[in-house]
């Protein structure tokens, strides 16, 4: 998905995208013909050069294609969240890093890159070079190194991935009851315009951030058909509480040192 998303926004910006490398001769040609490339199952196929390389795969895959690379002249670039960059060491001497940092799936690819790319390079030149080829798809490009990268990752997972996960139970519970999801839409809009204006902390709401034990008991009770989301709603009722009296803890202590009672 992020493959077809990039060499298709690429090809509207200009580049020639050259060959397009899949596992499946379906895949491959299915990109290589709406790119105008060349289509190949192997990476030994691919014609050497100085182009660029970008390698839109699971890290799994990425790792088995860069051992199949050789050296190579051209700049190379993977799209991973999680892999460093100096996977691509000693097999070229110019690679980094092009991370977009949003959820892309076959049933909805963006029409526009107005998400933001993390880059990372292996030298200041690189970078630039990265920095312009991002560009052209998006105004939002961070240097992200490594280190920081897997961590972003792991927030992203957080934030997109877990929470639509909880969507999807809120879903099912729905159905149960005939009721639409998209009743919900109006609440996850504000609910993510508050955490991104006021952050999520100060924005949490809800009887686990209130404490409120009558309102937990009787959720819990009506989740006792499915242990797998009443744990759910335990595990996260208990980190919004902790999260929430650390949070007031850390602001007591804070306070307290403003007044002047701390040396």
């Amino acid at each position: 998905n992020v493959g077809t998303f990039l060499a298709i926004s690429l090809k509207k910006a200009g580049y020639t995208v050259e060959t397009i490398y899949s596992r499946t001769i379906e895949s491959a040609s299915l990109l290589a013909g709406k790119t105008g490339a060349k289509a190949v199952t192997r990476i030994e196929d691919v014609d050497p050069g100085t182009g660029i390389w970008i390698f839109a795969l699971t890290d799994t895959a990425t790792e088995q294609a860069i051992a199949k690379l050789g050296k190579k002249k051209g700049l190379l670039l993977h799209t991973s969240g999680s892999l460093p960059i100096d996977i691509f060491r000693g097999h070229s001497e110019s690679y980094g890093v092009l991370y977009p940092l949003q959820t892309i799936s076959s049933s909805g690819l963006p029409t526009s890159a107005g998400f933001p790319f993390c880059i990372e390079a292996d030298s200041p030149d690189t970078l630039r070079n990265i920095r312009s080829l991002a560009s052209k798809i998006t105004r939002s490009v961070f240097e992200i190194s490594s280190e920081d990268r897997i961590w972003l990752h792991i927030a992203a997972v957080f934030a997109s991935n877990f929470s639509n996960h909880m969507y999807s139970i809120a879903g099912e519970l729905l159905r149960r009851r005939t009721i639409p999801i998209e009743i919900l839409e109006p609440l996850l809009a504000e609910t993510a315009r508050r955490a991104s204006r006021i952050g999520p902390l100060a924005s949490q709401t809800g009887p686990a951030v209130r404490n409120d034990a009558a309102i937990i008991k009787k959720h819990l009770d009506l989740l006792s058909f499915s242990p797998q989301f009443k744990r759910v709603y335990e595990d996260l009722s208990g980190s919004i509480q902790r999260m929430s009296d650390k949070t007031k803890v850390e602001q007591s202590d804070r306070n307290i040192s403003e007044m002047g009672y701390f040396k």
